[in-house]
């Protein structure tokens, strides 16, 4: 990183006030100080205090000057149309992960619509969605609020699981913090039996512990009234993660100065090491969706490579493998072999406007000995940001 040069500090204060010297080491341009001084101020205005606005402003720039992420210093993130609390100790979501939540909930969407306009029951019948590794519940949360305005009639059952209990407590956080900004539909109480039924919940457990986790799988102990409308006790239409993935050389290595000092090691590291250290927790996911047959799996990765190595997870397990790839008619995991043919994809970085744009990549040798492709999705420069899994017989309505 290059050193900033002197006059760069005295033109800040020139413009900015004496504050910009303090975010210069962090902000690195004059740009981007004078963005967050603004945000900063922003902030203070809104929350009233005895302290006077300079001096506070002043220890918030002096927080952020020592590294404390910004999320941190403000308390906050914006994700979608939500205000998502952050604190220390609760990884910071990122704009990459809300792009995808986005075009996960338009997948859904669509496919509500398609279904309504087959037959009304459908409505009926619980959306099922779970996700694992869960930190602040930002894609729960997102999910539940772009679903719930634009399906109100539809029936959810959201889920957020975490091992840690400080990620727990604030995903809980927001739900009321959002709640109370009218942000979205109330969520059902216990016992209300009115229709629709919109649930959603946050629990503590650990995915690798059975025992732990599997009565949170269980969607009967979930929504009692998924049965009692249904019949049945129905199953996950998504699951999604994003969970530890960054190596603990990377983690020492390639992660900035901020992340290693400020942001939860175990939200970024695996405890565990099998596999390649950085994808154990791919392994267990995906054990878990060999198990409970999810309709479509979204799990986060860092980069293309570790993408790469997902997919031949997938494709190198026989189950797996007929659950989302078919019987091998055709060599693309994507949509170029028929409506309900199933799905195996790499989605990138900016997915939200550029939906539409595919590229075809090979992954390496089938059991078969064909050469195997995917479908990757999203800008041609974004790096590779999440696999998604999409089940034999369901259709994505995109």
């Amino acid at each position: 990183m290059h050193r900033i040069k002197p006059q760069l500090f005295w033109q800040g204060r020139k413009k900015l006030g004496l504050n910009a010297a303090k975010l210069l080491p962090v902000c690195r341009t004059l740009e981007s100080t004078a963005n967050e001084l603004r945000w900063i101020k922003q902030h203070v205005a809104e929350t009233p205090s005895i302290i006077p606005f300079g001096a506070r402003v002043w220890k918030l720039c002096d927080r952020r000057g020592k590294g404390l992420p910004l999320a941190y210093v403000l308390g906050n993130q914006p994700f979608g149309d939500l205000e998502i609390k952050c604190r220390p100790g609760v990884l910071i979501p990122r704009t990459e992960t809300e792009s995808y939540t986005i075009h996960l909930s338009n997948i859904l969407r669509r496919s509500l619509s398609s279904s309504k306009s087959e037959s009304d029951q459908h409505q009926h019948q619980p959306l099922n969605i779970i996700d694992l590794c869960t930190g602040t519940g930002c894609i729960p949360l997102l999910l539940y609020s772009q679903l719930s305005r634009s399906h109100p009639l539809q029936s959810l059952n959201i889920v957020g699981v975490d091992i840690s209990s400080k990620a727990i407590n604030l995903s809980r956080q927001n739900l009321h913090h959002n709640l109370h900004a009218h942000r979205f539909p109330r969520p059902s109480s216990p016992g209300d039996k009115s229709h629709p039924q919109r649930l959603l919940h946050f629990h503590k457990a650990d995915i690798f512990s059975p025992t732990s986790l599997d009565p949170f799988l269980s969607i009967p102990s979930l929504s009692s009234t998924s049965s009692s409308s249904t019949g049945t006790g129905g199953e996950w239409d998504l699951l999604t993660s994003n969970p530890p993935y960054i190596s603990p050389s990377g983690f020492a290595l390639s992660t900035s100065r901020s992340v290693r000092n400020w942001e939860p090691k175990l939200a970024l590291v695996p405890p565990v090491e099998r596999y390649q250290e950085e994808d154990v927790f791919y392994a267990r996911l995906l054990e878990i969706a060999r198990t409970y047959r999810p309709k479509r799996v979204l799990m986060e990765v860092g980069d293309m490579e570790q993408a790469k190595r997902v997919v031949r997870m997938v494709l190198g397990d026989g189950k797996l493998r007929g659950l989302y790839f078919g019987n091998g008619e055709g060599t693309r995991g994507g949509n170029e072999r028929g409506a309900g043919a199933g799905a195996v994809q790499i989605w990138r970085d900016d997915l939200v406007g550029f939906e539409g744009y595919e590229e075809i990549m090979e992954v390496g040798v089938g059991v078969d000995g064909q050469n195997q492709t995917i479908v990757v999705k999203g800008h041609p420069e974004g790096h590779g940001r999440s696999v998604y899994l999409r089940r034999v017989g369901v259709v994505d309505d995109v």
